[in-house]
């Protein structure tokens, strides 16, 4: 990825305002961070947003460094215009949410305001609160992280489930930019 870009990029998300964290009541958790029982490092836990990512662990700002997403994939994704909700959901803890995640930010390093992405937190257990999923949205259950759900506004303003990459790019090779991109195609292709 072009140094500047990256540069740019990186400070573009890292400036965004962060979306409204949401989690468990205070009530639920313990004072102070989450630990994750793994490496003892604090967990990202709850509705979370790109910047609160980045900051979190290293691995995901050196991840971004050196994912390539080229020209074609950033204007494919830039031409949705359908209104669609991406829910990742992920694991702080998680390599393969450390390594797939980044694509992602990067796809969004430049929004379309068509694609909502909503970040949610797990622990290790990946266990999920009703209440942590975006409204209108009905919970789905989850195995793997990182997962990626993409919902399709509905006339009301529900969401229909129109697909998911589950944990790794469906085809051998492909970028977890590729996939979600041909993701969020074939839904806007499918209202």
């Amino acid at each position: 990825m072009n140094p500047a870009f990256l540069a740019v990029a990186t400070a573009t998300l890292l400036a965004q305002q962060p979306v409204a964290v949401r989690g468990q009541p205070s009530s639920a958790l313990p004072a102070g961070p989450r630990l994750d029982n793994g490496d003892s490092l604090p967990l990202l836990l709850g509705e979370t947003s790109a910047k609160a990512i980045l900051a979190h662990r290293t691995a995901y700002r050196h991840n971004l460094a050196k994912v390539k997403v080229n020209a074609n994939l950033r204007a494919r994704w830039s031409a949705i215009r359908q209104p669609l909700t991406l829910v990742v959901v992920f694991g702080s803890w998680c390599a393969d949410s450390q390594y797939h995640l980044p694509y992602l930010l990067a796809l969004t390093a430049e929004p379309n305001a068509f694609i909502e992405v909503r970040y949610i937190g797990v622990n290790r257990d990946k266990k999920l609160d009703r209440a942590v999923w975006p409204q209108g949205v009905e919970p789905q259950a989850l195995h793997r992280v990182p997962t990626f759900y993409l919902f399709a506004t509905q006339p009301g303003g529900g969401q229909k489930l129109m697909g998911t990459v589950v944990e790794n790019p469906p085809r051998a090779g492909q970028s977890m930019a590729e996939a979600l991109v041909e993701l969020v195609e074939s839904a806007a292709k499918a209202i």
